[in-house]
């Protein structure tokens, strides 16, 4: 093959293959699909417009109608002016197109642009649209073309504000318009009107029980002339959030050294409430409160609570009461400081404490001991006429050697089968004196196990002169 056919069928190739290529950019298809579409003068007819993306991508498409100064054309909603289309895709847009200038009775033509903003490729339409003779204004249809927004999520606690934006397209004078929304959740009317081509927005308030489940719902929109639908919106969503608040509020009664005080939790929302329920208390604070039903002791960051776990549906409530009682506490610390009153009014001016020490032993058992007394005098007063008696177990004797600097005893009586008896006389006994009375006693025979001896007698004379007996303490001793 020589080099001018080789050149022929490249460029042949490369031709099939752009249009080919053309074809695939240019693959959107548009139809129409008459509602209405025989008409009077200023009557609006009304067609949809489908558009099918053939191509291989999402696009976006741009649609326009040319110049028509005597033709009104409206899309619904605007902003269907541009629809982004994924591949495969067909949407439908609907056009209201209305004579506005008066003209001959005919089939007009009104032509739909469509362009696609990737490859910049347009396909054009013609819509027929009949125009019939005109008819008187009161004869005219009614026809109200409308827009409704409602949030999207909304909060049942607070009010729903519905915006409807409402155009009468004909020179009809409605003087009674009903609007009916209608859902799971939402069921309003409202009675309106509208003049002549005239356009006017409506805000509808609505208010949803506040405990109203969380749920998803779609709105219907109705247009009611005479009984008669003339505009239907289906399938506007709206969604009821979750919310959930615990509610806290509270009575208190005092009454002497004492104080109530009850605790009411409500849950103020629209779901199931699982929750810890916490009052602050510091230690000594939880000494003096109880609480109804019964709590329990949380730490948290740092603080002290008392808490209480609760499970509360919508719009239940549950109740803590505290109590701070001071009573019993104050009913304690008088108690005490009576009878540390009483203690120091009726104590014994002189403490005599008694000690003994293992000196000696033999064979396990107990030879020798040391016995200490410590005599004090604990007031500011001097005490006269002190006698100390001391008694020893008859097992035992008392040596008669005494050491140096230790209160000597005035009189030994031995016994052999009653106690032996030592006896200490002290003049005076000067205020906060303290004397240390020393002896030692050895066993007969070694003492086995415990031995006790008993405690010595205390003889003083009081601030009016008479004898008072009191006692130190005893001791036991015992080998392991």
């Amino acid at each position: 093959m020589n080099w001018p056919k080789k050149a022929f069928f490249l460029l042949l190739i490369v031709s099939l293959l752009s249009i080919s290529l053309a074809s695939a950019l240019s693959e959107f298809s548009v139809n129409y699909e008459a509602v209405k579409d025989k008409v009077v003068y200023m009557e609006p007819a009304e067609v949809y417009v489908s558009i099918t993306n053939n191509q291989g991508f999402n696009d976006q498409f741009k649609i326009s109608f040319g110049i028509n100064p005597k033709w009104s054309i409206q899309i619904i909603p605007p902003k269907d002016s541009y629809l982004t289309i994924n591949k495969g895709e067909t949407k439908k847009i609907n056009v209201l197109i209305m004579a506005v200038s008066e003209m001959p009775p005919s089939l007009y033509r009104i032509p739909v642009i469509v362009k696609s903003l990737k490859t910049n490729l347009s396909e054009k339409i013609y819509a027929p649209i009949y125009l019939k003779s005109g008819k008187l204004a009161g004869e005219y249809p009614p026809t109200v073309t409308a827009e409704v927004s409602i949030p999207e999520k909304v909060d049942s606690r607070e009010v729903i504000r519905i915006t409807i934006d409402l155009r009468n397209r004909n020179n009809l004078n409605i003087t009674e318009m009903k609007i009916k929304l209608s859902s799971i959740v939402i069921n309003k009317e409202v009675i309106t009107s509208i003049g002549p081509l005239e356009e006017k927005t409506i805000i509808v308030t609505y208010s949803l029980d506040p405990l109203e489940p969380p749920k998803k719902d779609t709105v219907t929109f109705n247009l009611y002339v005479d009984g008669n639908s003339i505009r239907t919106i289906e399938d506007i969503p709206i969604e009821i959030i979750a919310y959930s608040d615990i509610i806290e509020s509270s009575e208190l009664e005092k009454s002497f050294l004492k104080t109530e005080k009850k605790i009411t939790y409500t849950n103020d929302g629209n779901i199931r409430k699982q929750e810890t329920l916490k009052i602050e208390m510091g230690f000594f604070k939880d000494i003096v409160t109880s609480t109804n039903p019964k709590t329990y002791v949380l730490k948290e960051d740092g603080k002290r609570y008392r808490a209480l776990d609760v499970d509360l549906k919508p719009g239940a409530k549950t109740e803590i009461i505290v109590v701070k009682n001071f009573r019993p506490l104050v009913a304690i610390i008088t108690i005490a400081i009576i009878l540390t009153i009483l203690y120091y009014v009726f104590r014994s001016p002189i403490v005599v404490k008694k000690q003994a020490v293992v000196l000696n032993t033999k064979d396990g058992g107990i030879i020798n001991m040391k016995i200490m007394m410590n005599v004090k005098n604990i007031t500011s007063r001097v005490i006269k006429n002190v006698v100390i008696i001391d008694r020893v177990p008859n097992i035992a004797d008392i040596e008669r050697e005494f050491q140096i600097g230790t209160l000597k005893p005035d009189k030994i009586i031995s016994h052999e089968k009653s106690s032996n008896i030592i006896k200490w006389n002290i003049e005076v006994l000067e205020k906060y004196e303290e004397r240390i009375i020393t002896y030692k006693i050895k066993s007969k025979l070694g003492i086995l196990g415990g031995f006790k001896l008993p405690p010595a007698v205390i003889k003083y004379e009081n601030e009016k002169g008479k004898d008072v007996i009191t006692h130190s303490n005893s001791v036991s001793l015992s080998i392991k």
